[in-house]
């Protein structure tokens, strides 16, 4: 509330005061009753005297209005009516009527055709906006006839929105100041968001609305239980469907070459999700005016079939104007099924073939090819898309040397030497969630059927670990026996003898056995070896200690191959020092280790862990219970690692990690050759370490 006069600034007085010359603008040019005021103003009972206290608040407001009023008969803003007052005030002294005057002009300009002109009247009722009419956090604040002055102004917000993006361009950034106010009062107002996220996708700033988006998704579900309802998810989907604006400058300097290289392949059009991962790709774009980009080289990685390739190529397409010299595809066959990798000075021949730049193809040194290489990027706005790397030195020879290119490269290694030699940022593409898998499905079979199998849906999504081409394979032999039930499909993926057959074909690029198996060839022996070995522990889990017992080797050693499976994404560490495997990587383990080791190995492993985890439980009840009397173990067989305590909380916080592991240990190891000694063993430690850390 402020009132002015010529150019000063009034002084209204006390909060009460203030509230009543709230509710006499907010009632003009009709009347407020002293009923009505007496009600508002007093949220509780009003005392006996609260008619008079209005009166004299009434007064003090008369004289601070008309400082030079003799008597109250002839004022001229603040007068006596019916049961009540008035204050005689329009459009050219309150600044509430000309926001509803200007507001009512814009919506006839809307019906009449003119939403330029709409824009123009709504962006200005929205600039005699400042804040709430009273307070907030006092007690009338909370009342509708304050509340719905609120609502006045978010419903403006809305409407200018629509009106400035659909006709007024020029007008976006200030209307963009005003959503983000008024999201910051109306944090679940998802239409208010729909729009922030086209105002922010329009001025450039597609990263932010990307998180804008993942902000509101993520305080629904928190905050309410609920997902986005159907204009935000439009409003999302526009966002990644529509294309980055091109730099008028940089198009301008390209202006009739007929040359661009457009190379992408084409775009997945069932493509879904992936909003974190096309926020972190997004943030690569230069802002508007920024000379020197934040990188010039990403590296998507992740295992096998998780999209990889998929994302690299849908980010291309949406950004594709930002590089006005074209985008250029390079499979660089790194974990191709029959073809061997492809050398970095093939690979630069071709970009340079797609640039119409000819090199001396008869003996062209490596030197003289990267200098030509570097001479045709330079001064070029190119997207590099270098698919499928088998290693860094492989890109290394292709990444840019100077602004204004962007090299993405997809990899199913880590690739972090990138980011130690070349600021590389390093984005690892995990399995989809569970609501982007249904998406999928979604998108390939289906509303309708998604909705009346919904269960068997989930289930399939799990089965598949949300592994984008395990997901489309799946969805694809259902669309190919479509009076076959999804249920069906679920029960041969719950068959672990029988899921890889069922996620697998004839075409190389999509069968998932296929696709893991080059992973696994390009191991050293050893890893290799760990990486069968290791489907055979019971939990998804794994610590150092337990695969060295099961591979019986050496910690150094383990720990070696255990960061070489991690490196090619067969292995992730998702708490320090416990490392697990995707759910068909372990199928998939599991059929080589069959097939490739021996029984006898098998056994040994088996028998390697069980002794593991007995002698850890063992030196942990010694730190828990060192006062109970136990039997002593004889020496673990060759090759067995316990895990080592530093003290009682160490081996607290192994037992807590172990806690559902070790009963299942105590129910399977009856296959052991000591199986019922042990058992007894270990079913003791574990009631001692358990009763000792309070499970």
């Amino acid at each position: 509330m402020r009132a002015i006069r010529g150019d000063t600034e009034l002084d209204l007085g006390p909060p009460k005061r203030l509230a009543l010359l709230a509710l006499l603008l907010l009632r003009a040019p009709g009347p407020l009753t002293l009923s009505e005021a007496v009600d508002i103003l007093w949220d509780d009972e009003p005392p006996t005297s609260a008619v008079n206290v209005v009166h004299r608040h009434i007064g003090a407001l008369r004289r601070t209005l008309e400082p030079e009023l003799r008597s109250r008969t002839n004022a001229a803003h603040l007068v006596r009516a019916a049961d009540g007052y008035r204050l005689l005030v329009d459009t050219s002294t309150s600044d509430l009527l000309r926001f509803r005057d200007l507001r009512a002009q814009a919506q006839l300009a809307v019906k009449g055709g003119a939403p330029a002109q709409a824009a123009q009247d709504f962006v200005e009722a929205l600039r005699l906006w400042r804040g709430p009419v009273v307070a907030a956090g006092t007690s009338v604040a909370r009342h509708p006839v304050f509340t719905s002055v609120g609502h006045e102004f978010v419903a403006t917000v809305k409407e200018a929105a629509d009106a400035v993006l659909t006709a007024a361009p020029a007008l976006t950034e200030e209307v963009l100041a005003v959503l983000r106010h008024a999201v910051e009062s109306h944090p679940f107002d998802e239409a208010l968001h729909s729009r922030l996220i086209g105002a922010l996708a329009v001025t450039g700033r597609p990263a932010e609305a990307l998180r804008q988006f993942e902000n509101i998704r993520g305080a629904l579900a928190e905050e309410l239980g609920v997902e986005p309802g159907p204009e935000l998810r439009a409003a999302q989907q526009h966002l990644l469907q529509r294309r980055v604006p091109r730099d008028p400058a940089g198009a301008a300097s390209r202006a009739g070459d007929t040359g661009r290289p457009a190379q992408l392949p084409a775009d997945c059009l069932s493509f879904t999700g992936r909003q974190q991962a096309l926020s972190q790709c997004l943030e690569l774009l230069p802002l508007k005016g920024e000379c020197q980009p934040p990188t010039m080289t990403a590296a998507i990685c992740g295992m096998a079939g998780v999209g990889k390739t998929t994302l690299a190529v849908h980010w291309g397409h949406l950004v594709a104007d930002h590089f006005p010299d074209g985008q250029i595809y390079v499979d660089l066959q790194g974990h191709h099924t029959s073809r061997a990798p492809l050398e970095p000075a093939e690979a630069i021949t071709e970009v340079l073939d797609a640039l119409g730049v000819k090199s001396d193809r008869a003996h062209p040194s490596a030197a003289a090819l990267a200098a030509a290489y570097r001479t045709a990027l330079d001064g070029r706005r190119l997207l590099l898309v270098l698919d499928d790397a088998e290693d860094c030195e492989q890109v290394r020879p292709l990444l840019p040397a100077a602004p204004g290119s962007l090299a993405v490269v997809t990899s199913r290694r880590h690739m972090e030497g990138l980011a130690v030699t070349d600021n590389a940022r390093i984005i690892t593409l995990e399995p989809m969630t569970r609501e982007e898998g249904l998406e999928l499905l979604d998108r390939r079979l289906g509303t309708d059927r998604i909705r009346a199998e919904y269960a068997a849906a989930v289930e399939i999504v799990e089965l598949c670990g949300g592994l984008p081409l395990a997901l489309a394979v799946a969805a694809t032999r259902t669309l190919l026996q479509p009076h076959f039930p999804l249920a069906s499909l679920a029960a041969r993926l719950k068959d672990t003898d029988d899921c890889l057959d069922a996620l697998s074909g004839r075409d190389a690029r999509t069968d998932l056995r296929s696709s893991f198996h080059s992973s696994y060839e390009a191991l050293s022996s050893s890893a290799a070896r760990l990486f069968r070995l290791l489907s055979l522990h019971p939990s998804r889990e794994v610590t150092v200690p337990a695969a060295a017992s099961l591979a019986g080797t050496d910690l150094r050693r383990t720990r070696q191959d255990v960061a070489e499976l991690m490196d090619h994404c067969l292995l992730v560490e998702l708490a320090a020092g416990r490392y697990t495997c995707h759910d068909l990587l372990r199928t998939y383990a599991r059929e080589l280790s069959s097939l490739l080791d021996a029984p006898t190995v098998r056994s040994e492993a088996l028998s390697r862990m069980f002794e593991h985890y007995l002698y850890s439980a063992d030196a942990a009840t010694a730190l828990l219970a060192p006062h109970r009397s136990t039997v002593i173990l004889p020496p673990p067989r060759p090759g067995v690692r316990p895990q080592r305590f530093g003290g009682r909380a160490d081996a607290a916080e192994w037992i807590v990690a172990e806690q559902y592991l070790l009963p299942e240990l105590v129910r399977s190891i009856s296959h052991h050759p000591r199986g019922e000694t042990f058992r007894r063993r270990l079913t003791s430690a574990l009631e001692t370490c358990l009763d000792s850390t309070g499970f």
